[in-house]
């Protein structure tokens, strides 16, 4: 789904749920209106049902009119119940297809915005609550408040009394849900705001439960988990009461509105100026002309909580790219890899990490990226790999530029190895397949095999068939995962590969094999910059990017430690080699 301008926008009101629908959902929208047509007026069946059996069935006797008449309000009554049935099903139908599209446009989100990233599982609950609100009917109320007009001229014709006493009580029960929308809303709005931060919490603490109990901060981190809670508490128990006491007021409002018509009802038959069965009949038309109001001002919670989350999913809407929708497959780039001007920055701040710098790989290599904690390597290795937007200048693989490449088709052939591996909830297979539904086995032992997991994996209870990322599932060690990353980013034979400490958790058997593997690749045709402290690894490439307080400096392996060695490992040599902006056999 396309994003909205802001011109486009609905800003949700006591109608705007609905225009909000027909303008995402035109094909479910018309036959929701059409069937809640059908339902209110069916609704009338039972009052003027009231209206024959008081004014003419008691006052004739006449038994076979009685039946006639029943039989006829029966089946209008199926007629109702398979309307009602229709527009609730519509409902639920509509509940799942708004929940793919806006689906789509908060994962777009998270791919090309690294803040919005952070906030996916809060987003995916925004959405989850959104397609509640369908899925629970609650949308319902306001199809049903456009023909509350038409019950009250019902009522002005059965008497000009009975209708000023309608319309007065639903203009008191309007007022109290505007009343209720006003000083509800930044209440709800906290209290949202506040279970999100409450929800964010506990997600981050049960990714650091390792971390939390060894070092004995469970009491700290309940402690925390409780002041933030507590504020939901007290945020959500003042919505609760005013919710509720808006509630209560539209409830005794129904129930004395109808006591008055009654009474009115009562006052004006006695003067025989309506019948007796136009007392029920008004009672019964004054129920369903507020019902709407009542059921929106008793919902009124849930209605602003969904209220908050539609705006929260529109801002989503609007930013989402949706290139993946379509685009051209483009061809196998050539191992060549440029970056023009490139200015890094961490997302959302101004101030650059790395300076501008100019670099060219014209062919295969192992190049390690070197740097203190923080220089800005991995900054570099997201930037390079597509995850983060450069702070100016570009990065081409092939002569394509790698951010306006749409990535679906970019990632195949990238390879990532990020500093800090989450593995996705799958199979092992699916995760080194990139949860690809068509892998051939054979291109994923091959993965395996170069990223020297397949031993280990062979291991495990299922193999590679074995379940991971989830409660119950398998639990891997660090190193474990760390083969399983370097096999992900090996698979589908990539031209680009990053690696952002590649043998920060293997033993040195391993790290060694590893690098020896590597050595391999890109002597296959493949360019691999590994962000690394390890001096094996080190040895092993062809060129140097070190970065120093912003600055790229690059230097030939072979020279540099041979400076090194002949200086002593305490001086800088690294600065003798400035940076150069092509690098590799045919600089």
């Amino acid at each position: 789904m396309t994003g909205v301008s802001n011109t486009e926008r609905t800003k949700i009101g006591i109608f705007g749920w609905m225009f909000a629908m027909k303008r995402l959902l035109p094909g479910y929208f018309w036959p929701i209106l059409v069937f809640s047509l059908v339902c209110n007026v069916l609704l009338l069946v039972s009052p003027l049902y009231m209206l024959q059996v008081y004014d003419r069935i008691l006052t004739s006797g006449s038994q076979d009119t009685l039946i006639w008449i029943t039989v006829i309000a029966v089946f209008l009554m199926l007629v109702y119940a398979a309307a009602e049935t229709a527009r609730r099903h519509i409902c639920a139908l509509a509940a799942e297809k708004i929940d793919n599209q806006i689906a789509e446009s908060v994962f777009s989100n998270f791919e090309h915005n690294k803040e919005a990233g952070e906030k996916l599982p809060d987003d995916l609950r925004v959405l989850s609550r959104i397609r509640g609100f369908f899925q629970n009917r609650s949308i319902l109320p306001f199809f049903d408040l456009p023909f509350s007009p038409f019950f009250l001229l019902v009522m002005f014709i059965i008497h000009p009394i009975i209708g000023i006493i309608g319309l007065i009580g639903g203009i008191i029960l309007f007022i109290v849900a505007i009343v209720a929308e006003f000083s509800t809303r930044q209440t709800n709005k906290n209290a949202n705001a506040a279970s999100s931060k409450a929800f964010l919490l506990a997600t981050g603490l049960s990714r650091q439960r390792s971390a939390i109990v060894a070092m004995g901060l469970t009491k700290g981190a309940t402690e925390k988990w409780r002041l933030t809670k507590d504020k939901v508490k007290d945020e959500t128990l003042k919505a609760s009461e005013r919710e509720s006491g808006f509630s209560s007021i539209t409830r005794a409002g129904r129930q004395t509105l109808q006591i008055l018509i009654l009474g009115a009802g009562g006052a004006l038959a006695i003067t025989q100026q309506v019948s007796p069965g136009a007392i029920v009949a008004g009672s019964i038309i004054m129920s369903r002309t507020l019902s709407p109001i009542d059921q929106m001002v008793g919902n009124w919670r849930g209605i602003s909580a969904a209220k908050l989350a539609w705006h929260r999913l529109e801002e989503i809407m609007e930013g989402a790219k949706v290139e993946r929708e379509n685009f051209t497959p483009l061809p196998r780039p050539e191992a060549n890899l440029k970056m023009q001007r490139l200015c890094i920055a961490a997302p959302g701040m101004s101030e650059p990490l790395i300076r501008p710098f100019a670099l060219e790989f014209r062919d295969p290599q192992l190049v390690a990226i070197m740097g203190p904690n923080g220089s800005g390597k991995s900054s570099l290795l997201q930037t390079i790999a597509g995850a983060w937007e450069p702070h100016s200048g570009h990065v081409t693989l092939g002569g394509r530029d790698l951010h306006k490449w749409v990535a679906e088709d970019r990632g195949q052939y990238i390879g990532y190895v990020p500093q800090n591996i989450e593995l996705l909830p799958g199979t092992i297979a699916e995760n080194i397949s990139r949860m690809s539904e068509n892998a051939e086995p054979e291109s994923i032992f091959a993965a395996a095999n170069l990223a020297g997991a397949h031993e280990m994996i062979l291991s495990l209870p299922q193999s590679y068939e074995t379940e991971i990322g989830m409660p119950g599932t398998q639990k891997l060690s660090a190193g474990q995962k760390q083969l399983i990353g370097i096999a992900r980013a090996l698979f589908g034979n990539p031209v680009l590969i990053l690696l952002d400490e590649p043998t920060a958790n293997l033993d040195p058997d391993k790290a060694r094999e590893i690098t020896q593997n590597l050595v391999k690749i890109a002597h296959a045709g493949h360019i691999i910059i590994a962000a690394t402290h390890d001096s094996h690894l080190i040895a092993a490439t062809q060129n140097i990017i070190a970065i120093k307080d912003g600055a790229i400096m690059t230097a030939n392996t072979k020279k540099y430690l041979a400076a090194k060695s002949s200086k002593g490992k305490s001086t800088n040599v690294i600065q003798t080699f400035p940076a150069q902006t092509q690098i590799g056999p045919k600089a």
